[in-house]
């Protein structure tokens, strides 16, 4: 895409670039973007709480404690194992091993998920509420959390798995820049626009998709392990990259 001469430097300098991880990285970025909308409609139609928009869950935190969100528990465990999974995945990522760090991040994201999948078979997916639905918001929650650190840019622009607030504030930006801003700039942002644009249409219709899979709850999950598994076959093969 674009300005390649000035993608090239972060894009080999810099890991957690989809580009720089993955084969076909625009089907990366779409699929996984989708996987976290599809489990997020799920989750918060069984469990009244958000798996990967933690800014939802940090709203629906404040409502409940004001007395008119009975879920706010699954928020708040959702949110905390988010960020617990984000920084266990991290390090993991950042370990010196003969495997890349895609492939590592990958794998947990992989893992947390299908334990997140047994977790929903053995507790019935929620549906009596309490500590059940708890702890599946925050298994579903660290699962995110391992998803959300497989990349964070592509071609050298930031990209979000999870973050769609962020995702549409840059596409706000970036609209701005293709506009109004100057030449030498104008083709980058066309191209930051659609990448977020492809972000956030695939994550909406990843929720869409979760809404009308949620009839069936007890195999939600693990169509997402699955998903993800098969993004294996399109990791770089390779040496480490550090």
């Amino acid at each position: 895409m674009g300005d390649s001469a000035a993608a090239r430097p972060s894009i080999t300098s810099d890991p957690q670039d989809v580009y720089q991880e993955f084969r076909h990285p625009l089907l990366v970025l779409a699929l996984t973007t989708g996987i976290a909308g599809f489990v997020d409609g799920f989750a918060f139609l069984r469990y009244g709480a958000f798996v990967a928009n933690q800014s939802g869950n940090a709203v629906l935190l404040g409502i409940g404690l004001a007395g008119k969100h009975a879920a706010w528990p699954e928020s708040a465990a959702s949110l905390i194992a988010f960020a617990a999974g984000t920084g266990v995945v991290s390090q993991v990522r950042a370990a010196r091993s003969r495997w890349s760090p895609s492939s590592r991040g990958l794998a947990c994201a992989v893992v947390t998920m299908a334990l997140w999948a047994a977790l929903n078979a053995l507790l019935h997916h929620g549906r009596h509420g309490g500590w059940p639905r708890i702890a599946l918001a925050a298994a579903g929650g660290f699962a995110m959390g391992a998803l959300a650190t497989l990349f964070v840019r592509t071609a050298g622009i930031a990209t979000h798995i999870t973050y769609q607030s962020g995702t549409v504030a840059k596409i706000g930006e970036r609209i701005g820049g293709w506009l109004a801003g100057p030449d030498s700039r104008r083709r980058r942002a066309r191209q930051g626009t659609f990448l977020g644009l492809l972000a956030l249409t695939c994550y909406a219709a990843g929720g869409g998709l979760g809404t009308v899979a949620q009839g069936r709850p007890l195999w939600v999950p693990a169509w997402g392990a699955l998903a993800l598994s098969t993004l294996s076959l399109l990791v770089r093969s390779g040496r480490t990259r550090q």
